[in-house]
């Protein structure tokens, strides 16, 4: 029965589970720039978004608090925050929140630097320069599962959370709590002193993945079925099947089957994953990223 998990400690305190280097846009405008700062930095990765651009209130601040979140997160040892200079979302206010939280944060706007190439080259420059961090041994109470969908997986798969809590680890649901309680924002952060919480859902499987990276969990874990499919960029998403129907289409996007495996067994599962063992989507390389939108585009 694993009760460790061997993750990266970060100089907040937080423990990753995976180690990028990242190149995070603050809008849609620098996707090209993140990514090229990916590519002049080999094993670095960049996401891509379509947002940061005329957004107003909780849309805004939701966008901002996902993409601080992203920056911050454990498994990220270092980030650069590429902006445009005129966005909507700054890439300065990313890093001031990434600051208030513990973490430096490189920045990079392309209008200052004269164009999105000498722009990503600096960025580049930035993650170039990280230092490879090593694994040590921590105790679960430094991981949190996030939990996206997992109504088909019937009381299994509730029976694997409390195993989970029971080994003492942290577990952050998407959802309504049956108790009642009120959910946490999409993208909030985890308070360091709660084991359990709820988190409001988004509209769809990858959009409530995210929203869980966002606030804090180093390992996410979800069913698997037409609807719920794909990982995250920087953290392992473990995918369950439960449809036997299913089995030969969804054979490589899932880690298995409800069955296969006792719920002991699937928390070991879990663990190792957060551990470095790698999950089927990361195998494959099958990452989604998408943020919740509360209101239009001006």
């Amino acid at each position: 029965m694993e009760t460790l998990f061997r993750g990266f400690r970060r100089a907040n305190g937080l423990v990753g589970s995976r180690d990028y280097r990242l190149a995070l846009p603050s809008v849609v405008c620098a996707n090209w720039a993140a990514v090229k700062a990916a590519e002049l930095s080999p094993g670095a990765i960049a996401v891509e978004h379509p947002l940061g651009c005329a957004q107003i209130g909780s849309d805004y601040e939701q966008t901002l608090r996902v993409l601080c979140g992203i920056a911050v997160h454990p498994n990220v040892n270092t980030a650069v925050v590429i902006g445009l200079g005129c966005e909507g979302v700054p890439a300065r206010r990313i890093q001031q929140a990434a600051a208030e939280r513990g973490r430096i944060v490189a920045c990079q706007l392309i209008q200052e630097q004269g164009g999105a190439e000498p722009a990503a080259s600096l960025a580049a420059t930035a993650l170039n320069a990280a230092c490879k961090s090593t694994r040590e041994p921590f105790g679960l109470a430094d991981l949190v599962l996030g939990v996206g969908d997992i109504a088909r997986l019937g009381p299994m798969g509730r029976a694997v959370l409390v195993e989970f809590s029971a080994r003492g680890g942290r577990v952050l649901q998407a959802g309504e709590d049956p108790g009642g309680s009120a959910r946490m924002p999409y993208g909030e952060p985890l308070p360091s002193w709660r084991t359990r919480g709820w988190m409001r859902a988004g509209a769809g499987d990858s959009e409530t993945v995210n929203g869980l990276v966002a606030s804090g969990a180093q390992i996410v874990l979800a069913q698997a079925d037409a609807r719920h499919l794909g990982g995250h960029p920087i953290c392992p998403v473990v995918r369950i099947g439960y449809d036997e129907r299913l089995r030969a289409a969804l054979s490589d996007d899932c880690d298995g089957y409800l069955a296969e495996r006792t719920v002991a067994g699937w928390v070991d599962y879990v663990v190792a994953a957060a551990s470095g063992s790698p999950v089927v989507s990361e195998v494959t390389g099958s990452a989604l990223f998408a943020i919740a939108r509360t209101g239009p585009t001006l």
